[in-house]
């Protein structure tokens, strides 16, 4: 995403802060050189020194200072005004739920004549709209740690679903006793997805892995379909039927014993079949043999004669005299 510009973020995170910080007059010491002095001690004038703070670090482009600034600004003044100056902080951080969460506070408490000073206000919240997704991780198992993209979210069941920003995620469960299970999936903007991922117990089941010689080999497990090797799946401890399928070559079966909470590995090299089994030679031949067997009734066949018109002894006229034969055309 292309950040807001630095002149049009300056204007922005300003809308209304002027009037709301004149009772407290920003207050800035400088020394003979120019240097800011400490902090005041008034709380008004410290907000006033970590608002300025915050749009000469939108400016330059420093947008986490810039976000602690004015966090730092909206926790002494609680000015509503903060919340959109944060919003836009949080956008350039593309930080897109916690962006539209402020945004939404600020259209929520703003004044009108405040609102009507951003115009675009309506149009930001919907492209943020856009940007964010809505998930709902469920899982058998209570207590179970959620990770999303690497961050630690919380424990099944979750509070309240997530707000992500939109785009592909990797979902990760685990608890302890259980093996721990993985999902990627691709978050819609705007929308609410619910994933579920189930854990299985150790002590009861296990991890059965299969790889084939082949790409686009079929995966059976006991006669249900698991997918495309490679594949692992959790299955109950114990043997399990494994069958091996491709179009080109010859079915592979074998069978294999998954320990509990423990995992079993089955490869499959996979034969070609003889060129003879190939439905499609045989297809072949089928077609050539019955071309040939319409060549030889053509050849073989005997044609009855013609009934002609002229009397026998008697040539047509015109026809040539002495040897050689007749052809007639028909």
């Amino acid at each position: 995403m292309r950040s807001p510009r630095p002149r049009a973020l300056r204007s922005l995170v300003a809308v209304g802060l002027a009037a709301a910080l004149t009772s407290s007059p920003l207050v800035l010491r400088a020394d003979p050189q120019g240097a800011e002095a400490a902090p005041s001690d008034d709380p008004q004038a410290r907000a006033a020194e970590r608002k300025k703070a915050g749009d000469q670090a939108m400016e330059l482009l420093r947008y986490e200072d810039a976000l602690a600034a004015y966090a730092d600004a909206y926790a002494i003044t609680k000015n509503v005004a903060l919340l959109y100056n944060m919003g836009r902080a949080l956008e350039a951080l593309n930080r897109f739920p916690e962006a539209l969460e402020k945004l939404l506070a600020f259209d929520a408490a703003a004044p009108p004549d405040l609102k009507a000073r951003v115009p675009r206000l309506p149009t930001i919240i919907a492209e943020l709209r856009q940007r964010v997704s809505t998930l709902d991780v469920q899982t058998n198992v209570e207590g179970a740690r959620i990770v999303v993209r690497n961050v630690v979210v919380g424990k099944s069941p979750l509070a309240a679903p997530l707000k992500l920003v939109a785009g592909p995620a990797e979902i990760e469960v685990d608890a302890e006793g259980f093996f721990g299970a993985k999902k990627t999936v691709t978050l819609e903007g705007g929308t609410t997805q619910t994933v579920r991922i189930d854990l299985f117990s150790r002590t009861t089941t296990g991890v059965l892995t299969v790889r084939a010689s082949a790409s686009s080999a079929e995966v059976l497990v006991d006669g249900k379909r698991i997918g495309v090797a490679p594949v692992e799946v959790n299955v109950p401890k114990g043997t399990h039927r494994i069958t091996v399928r491709h179009p080109d070559f010859r079915v592979y079966e074998t069978s294999a014993v998954v320990p509990a909470g423990g995992t079993k590995a089955v490869t499959a090299t996979l034969e070609a079949k003889s060129v003879a089994t190939r439905w499609w030679f045989w297809t072949g031949i089928g077609a050539v043999a019955a071309a040939g067997a319409a060549v030889t009734v053509a050849a073989f066949t005997e044609r009855a004669p013609s009934t002609g018109t002229i009397a026998p002894g008697q040539l047509p006229t015109g026809a040539p005299r002495g040897g050689g034969a007749t052809v007639f055309e028909f």
